[in-house]
């Protein structure tokens, strides 16, 4: 199963997209040492275990969960914790693949979802396996059908579904991972503190590839 959220800058034609790669063996265990972290930021925090974790709110100190506002430098170290828990299971796979297209951000999104797609299919086929995958989504998101028909990959043999990321931790996961893949990317000056950290909390990741 291949988890996959997108980051960005809309305004500047920065298109991303990062897919987690999670073994289906391995799934449980992954999941279950994910809830141990939640329980743990529900103890010393307060964060009620069913908040979603949406990485560009929650460092930049945007809402109150389960009533109370963690300081920027909790969140910065809660959000450390769980890049280092995605970086250092057996199995996991990260994968992230970007482009700029200044006049047109849905250009670049299609044009990185394509360069994506292949690149798993690359994958999986040198590895001799299939995969399916899941993106954040209502549904109403056009683009991941239509690529996958222009693609046609071989060892991915279904379209990408779409499920909303409250309701998936594995989503939450990769948004963070995504995110974190921006801002070693883009650096922008107001996210200083976050450049080093795809490199340095998801070591086996693959350097994000432009496309």
């Amino acid at each position: 199963m291949y988890y996959i959220d997108e980051s960005g800058i809309p305004r500047t034609g920065f298109a991303l997209y990062t897919a987690v790669g999670v073994p289906v063996t391995g799934a449980p265990h992954i999941l279950r040492a994910w809830q141990e972290l939640r329980d743990e930021w529900f103890k010393n925090h307060g964060i009620p275990i069913d908040y979603e974790l949406h990485a560009s709110d929650f460092l930049a100190g945007r809402g109150r969960p389960g009533g109370r506002n963690p300081l920027k430098i909790e969140r910065y170290r809660m959000a450390q914790q769980a890049l280092d828990l995605i970086g250092t299971r057996p199995g996991i796979q990260i994968v992230t693949v970007y482009t700029r297209e200044p006049s047109h951000w849905g250009v670049a999104k299609r044009r990185a979802y394509d360069r994506l797609l292949r690149g798993l299919d690359r994958r999986l086929t040198e590895a001799g396996e299939t995969a399916r995958l899941v993106v954040d989504g209502d549904g109403s998101e056009h683009l991941y059908s239509e690529v996958h028909e222009q693609v046609r990959p071989g060892r991915i043999p279904l379209t990408a579904v779409e499920v909303p990321a409250h309701t998936s931790a594995w989503l939450q996961m990769a948004d963070l991972a995504a995110y974190s893949a921006c801002q070693a990317i883009a650096r922008q000056q107001s996210r200083e503190f976050m450049w080093g950290w795809y490199a340095r909390h998801l070591p086996k990741a693959a350097p994000p590839e432009q496309c």
